[in-house]
């Protein structure tokens, strides 16, 4: 029987995530779930879109995630670039249908996250975290 490991979501956020040809797309950002219980990761690329993969693509986790893109392929969250560097935001961006592709549900009454930034590392952490994700100062 072979044993079955369990990550931390401070464990995961950061990691670099590649996929079976060695392309890198980016970093986890977060991971995020649906109301049935399936999880998945929140992929920030170079290029400031936030995509999420189910789960079930990551075939390894190590010093990086390894991602199967061909089992279901990403949901395309939002685009970033334009907001970072000034320009006009364009439309918003298409969601990528795929049959098994996964979303988070719509955010309802009361459900935002408030995030606080470490003031050594700049990186965003939950309110309730007493240290930060990243490099582990008090915050």
């Amino acid at each position: 029987m072979s044993e079955q490991k369990f990550f931390k979501r401070e464990e995961l956020i950061g990691k670099i995530v590649v996929n079976t040809n060695a392309v890198k797309l980016g970093a986890v950002k977060d991971v995020a779930y649906d109301t049935s219980g399936r999880i998945a990761l929140i992929i920030s690329s170079p290029q400031g879109v936030e995509k999420i993969y189910p789960m079930d693509e990551a075939v390894a986790i190590k010093d990086v995630v390894l991602l199967d893109e061909n089992k279901t392929g990403p949901r395309v969250l939002r685009t970033s670039v334009s907001e970072t560097q000034g320009v006009s935001p364009g439309p918003a961006p298409k969601l990528v249908d795929s049959p098994r592709a996964w979303s988070p549900p719509p955010p309802g009454p009361g459900l935002t996250m408030t995030m606080k930034t470490c003031q050594w590392c700049k990186r965003e952490n939950r309110v309730q975290s007493k240290f930060c994700v990243h490099c582990g100062k008090p915050l």
